[in-house]
């Protein structure tokens, strides 16, 4: 599957299928977003963490159980997102990529491949820093979860039966 729009800078910006490959450039993208962008409200400790999980092995085995999209400019990869069942999961755009349109574009596939799955409510644990961003595309906080320090924001979106 693959996507075609625009990117406001000129480039044009593909939503397509992870594959395995794209493992090793998709975990820098996620731990820089994490360093740069989740940093602003999380620990080092925290931090450090949370990159520990997204380690190129980790990705490609996130990828033989989620549907994962990557989005792509002129060749490089931007950022990612994945589907797991009914809970968003992985959305990060490298920071120097953030404000285009591209979380909002990833989700949009997220978003399309749970009606086509017939999902219900459709549930992300957001981090503190995309609280915001997942509020604008509709979902909704309904609870707090802790690890540890670390707080994550349940928010969920319905979609009209």
């Amino acid at each position: 599957m693959s996507m075609r729009n625009r990117d406001p800078t000129g480039g044009e910006c593909i939503i397509r299928t992870t594959l395995p490959s794209d493992a090793p450039e998709i975990s820098r993208v996620i731990i820089h977003a994490l360093r740069e962008t989740n940093s602003r409200d999380y620990t080092p400790e925290i931090i450090a963490r949370v990159e520990r999980s997204f380690a190129p092995e980790a990705i490609r085995d996130f990828l033989t159980r989620r549907t994962m999209f990557t989005a792509e400019i002129a060749g490089q990869i931007m950022g990612t997102a994945s589907l797991d069942q009914n809970v968003v999961r992985t959305v990060f755009v490298a920071p120097d990529a953030q404000g285009r349109g591209i979380g909002r574009r990833l989700m949009a596939a997220v978003i399309r491949k749970a009606q086509a799955r017939h999902v219900a409510v459709l549930s992300v644990p957001s981090t503190v820093t995309a609280e915001p961003f997942y509020a604008r595309l509709g979902f909704k906080a309904v609870r707090d979860s802790w690890h540890g320090d670390e707080r994550t924001i349940i928010m969920q979106l319905r979609f009209a039966k």
